[in-house]
């Protein structure tokens, strides 16, 4: 792997200017995703918010916390408008730095079919490493993941949030802005495919160590995926298809 991008690396933001930007747009992504949430939850059942404002009501802030927002339906429902509007000001944000389009800053390229199937195998494989290790260790499904999905109602709409706003969403800030902003800057390409990586891992704290470590290195997988296929829609495609799978064993364990 090349350490240095020097093509037109003036074109892209800065590290920095990346970097402030991406969490901008987390920040933006969380703040609308929050009130998806609380909105649904107040309209389906407004006693589990208006009672956390019961300072003598403990047992209501614990109930909202392990119990209310953990509810599949109302993830969804927070999940989807907030992807939609943080992958829109990616776009926005990339399309500042004229004279690239989109595409360009992006790597919004349609993939080949060898590189498409070829990482979508790697990606196989690696599932079914992560599952031989957790059988042989006999490791249980994350609790997060069981609470949410025992407390979903429409598996249709929680299954879009999950197997498409959120690799979507997810891919175009970390393998696509976050990835060609810092892999320009000083640190290199490689610097720029762990510390994504590192980050990405970090933001999904509600898994166990085993998990965290495992999505770090899934991250590492999908950042060359998109690398060396040149095409964002590869770990797209990745990302989506391992979501999809996790829900479907969920699913099986009904």
């Amino acid at each position: 792997m090349n350490t240095t991008l020097t093509d037109h690396s003036y074109r892209y933001w800065g590290f920095w200017s990346t970097i402030l930007l991406s969490i901008l747009v987390f920040v933006i992504f969380s703040v609308v995703q929050s009130i998806g949430i609380i909105s649904y939850l107040y309209l389906s059942n407004p006693e589990s918010v208006t009672a956390l404002t019961d300072p003598n009501s403990s047992y209501a802030a614990t109930q909202f916390l392990e119990h209310d927002l953990l509810n599949g339906d109302a993830i969804a429902v927070g999940e989807i408008p907030a992807a939609i509007i943080g992958v829109l000001l990616i776009i926005w944000f990339a399309s500042m730095r004229k004279p690239l389009t989109v595409d360009e800053y992006l790597d919004l390229n349609i993939p080949s079919l060898k590189s498409m199937f070829g990482f979508l195998g790697l990606l196989v494989l690696a599932m079914v490493l992560m599952e031989s290790v957790n059988y042989i260790w006999d490791r249980p499904t994350p609790e997060f993941m069981t609470k949410v999905y025992a407390n979903t109602k429409n598996l249709p709409l929680f299954w879009i949030a999950v197997s498409v706003a959120a690799p979507f969403f997810e891919e175009f800030l970390f393998r696509g802005f976050l990835l060609e902003g810092m892999a320009r800057s000083k640190i290199g390409l490689t610097g720029a495919v762990i510390i994504t990586s590192a980050i990405w891992a970090v933001i999904h704290m509600q898994y166990g160590w085993f998990e965290i470590i495992s999505i770090f290195f899934i991250g590492i997988l999908l950042c060359l995926a998109k690398i060396k296929s040149k095409s964002l829609y590869v770990p797209i495609a990745m990302h989506m298809l391992m979501n999809l799978a996790a829900s479907i064993g969920m699913e099986l364990m009904q």
